[in-house]
């Protein structure tokens, strides 16, 4: 949102645009808390006009719902790694101190209900190329080993 100047009352008015009722307040309250789902993740960057990492390409053109999107884009992520199954991506959570239930994760997934942070969790450990464009990788690989310890 700062790299695009947009701040949260813009981005209210944008997204009320686009039919997601959000006020400026409760973005604030989101995006402070860090507790929202993939789907208002890319809401927000839809609205932002943020440029889309290659594989979400595709499910941004998704007919339907936002967690039709969502789901689209986590399965273009999961493609490009075609060994990586639900059971691995679990266990490779597990290993940094997320546990999720394999079948939790996968009945996530399919319903497009994940949290972003489930989603940048997941693609910290399978490095999903999309990770690069929003996060301080250095930052995240110091919270992941810091969970370790």
């Amino acid at each position: 949102m700062i790299q695009k100047g947009v701040n949260y009352a813009d981005l209210s008015r944008t997204l009320s645009e686009r039919g997601v009722q959000e006020s400026a307040r409760s973005i604030e309250g989101k995006v402070h808390r860090g507790t929202f789902k993939f789907t208002f993740f890319l809401q927000t960057l839809s609205a932002a006009g943020s440029a889309l990492p290659g594989t979400w390409l595709y499910p941004r053109q998704v007919e339907g719902s936002w967690e039709a999107r969502a789901r689209e884009a986590f399965k273009a992520d999961l493609s490009a790694q075609p060994w990586l199954n639900i059971d691995m991506l679990s266990r490779r959570l597990e290993e940094v101190g997320v546990h999720v239930e394999p079948e939790l994760l996968e009945s996530q997934i399919e319903d497009g209900t994940f949290s972003a942070a489930l989603y940048f969790q997941c693609a910290t450990v399978c490095r999903f190329d999309a990770l690069w464009l929003y996060l301080d990788i250095a930052a995240v690989n110091e919270v992941a080993l810091n969970r370790r310890l």
